[in-house]
């Protein structure tokens, strides 16, 4: 069981790769053309953080946004969530 859970977290993290791939050369170039007083980097930085943990916040939150948008009880009964 526990083989398989880390075969899944591998597979999610590749699947998760690829805008990575597509989006770093241009974050490269940009922060490498930056000039803010706090440095070339740090700016992205903050930035990315913040975007990952509003991101972090509406998964968590999903299921509440998805009855708040016109989600039924009926279109997911048979999901049990364990």
């Amino acid at each position: 069981m526990v083989a398989a859970d880390v075969q899944f977290g591998w597979a999610l993290q590749l699947s998760l790769l690829t805008p990575y791939i597509q989006v770093l050369p241009c974050v490269r170039i940009w922060s490498d053309k930056c000039s803010s007083k706090y440095g070339r980097r740090r700016p992205f930085i903050l930035a990315g953080s913040l975007m990952i943990s509003v991101a972090v916040t509406i998964i968590g939150f999903s299921a509440d946004i998805g009855y708040l948008l016109g989600d039924a009880d009926e279109d997911h009964k048979n999901f049990k969530g364990t």
